[in-house]
């Protein structure tokens, strides 16, 4: 090669080929995810992860089937307790009621007891219910996000531009 040539080689770009790729290859699949998760604290960042979400099943089930029936349950104790003790005490339900029902009640106190108790329980039904709702609020930041979800602008740490007017 003359001196010319290698010039004009050096000048087009060190002597590399028009067919060389411009880009770096992308690693295989097995490169690409030891690079991103390396050794052990990858296979334990994983493992964690698996193992939040039966704790993320079990909050849920906690939070929406077991939580509305305590505060039901307490609620509506006093309006049930008072419809057991009419049944109790009525001559109709039980032939012979205890020795202390009828030193306390006739029979028409104790249905006076059941319509009482029944009457009692559309507003217990109402308070139960906004209680429910406002305990589920209130424990609802406690709750990891679902895994679906996608996140909040807080949660990704963007802060509205000032001036202009925040996203609905």
């Amino acid at each position: 090669m003359s001196d010319q040539e290698r010039e004009t080689e050096e000048d087009e770009g060190g002597g590399t080929s028009d067919t060389a790729p411009m880009l770096p290859q992308r690693p295989p699949d097995c490169q690409a995810s030891t690079l991103r998760n390396p050794g052990w604290s990858g296979l334990a960042t994983r493992g964690l992860r698996t193992l939040l979400l039966p704790v993320r099943t079990l909050a849920v089930v906690l939070l929406h089937l077991l939580l509305p029936g305590t505060v039901f349950l307490l609620v509506l104790l006093p309006a049930a307790g008072i419809v057991y003790l009419g049944f109790l005490c009525h001559s109709r339900v039980r032939p012979a009621p205890g020795p202390g029902c009828r030193t306390l009640l006739s029979d028409r106190g104790s249905a006076a007891l059941i319509v009482l108790g029944f009457l009692a329980l559309p507003p217990l039904l109402v308070l139960a219910s906004a209680a429910r709702a406002r305990l589920i609020r209130r424990l609802r930041p406690l709750l990891p996000p679902p895994a679906g979800a996608p996140a909040s602008d807080e949660e990704r740490g963007v802060t509205p531009a000032p001036g202009l007017p925040e996203a609905p």
